[in-house]
């Protein structure tokens, strides 16, 4: 009976610990928008325009995944969360849930991927219009174009409050992705 109590208190005490673990994975999930192993590696530079603007620009380190990540059956909830998620580095809002980096060689393939599907989604002309500014570095819209695919997705909290300052984004991109050098 004592072996028994001992294994029982012995159970118990795994299940919590595999509660814990689930409860603290899951918060960290959906505040993040990954788990830590999950994180993109990509590699960011800081660099100045012709107008002497300082921006943030992010390349994929393993653009070959790309293809598996937006392959050209995606749906148009697929497109449009991409997109929301990939504004997220460029925008100021209370909540932003997931992460995607925001990078010419995701842009041009989410491009690829509306043009192939152009008739089947209903809002093919607003993605390529966000799409081709983002792909010509052009983020002077990124809050509307954040909010104009939320209010598509049916979006009540996190509206886009503005474009993020440079160490905003920096700040953005160190905590949800993996910057190698």
């Amino acid at each position: 009976m004592k072996k028994l109590i001992k294994n029982l208190s012995w159970t118990k005490g795994v299940i919590i610990v595999l509660l814990a673990v689930i409860v603290l994975g899951s918060y960290y999930y959906f505040s993040k928008g990954s788990l830590p192993f999950q994180k993109d590696a990509v590699t960011v530079k800081v660099e100045k325009t012709k107008e002497g603007e300082t921006v943030v620009k992010m390349e994929d380190t393993n653009s070959s995944k790309i293809e598996r990540e937006f392959p050209t059956d995606m749906s148009e909830d697929e497109v449009m969360d991409a997109i929301h998620k990939m504004s997220h580095q460029k925008v100021r809002a209370d909540k932003k849930w997931g992460a995607i980096p925001l990078t010419p060689e995701r842009v041009n393939r989410l491009m690829q991927v509306v043009r192939d599907n152009y008739a089947q989604y209903k809002g093919s002309n607003v993605y390529i219009d966000i799409l081709t500014r983002w792909s010509n570095g052009d983020f002077s819209r990124v809050d509307h174009d954040h909010n104009q695919v939320w209010e598509l997705q049916g979006g009540t909290i996190g509206a886009a409050e503005g474009i993020a300052s440079v160490e905003e984004e920096q700040e953005f991109i160190e905590e949800h992705f993996n910057v190698v050098q």
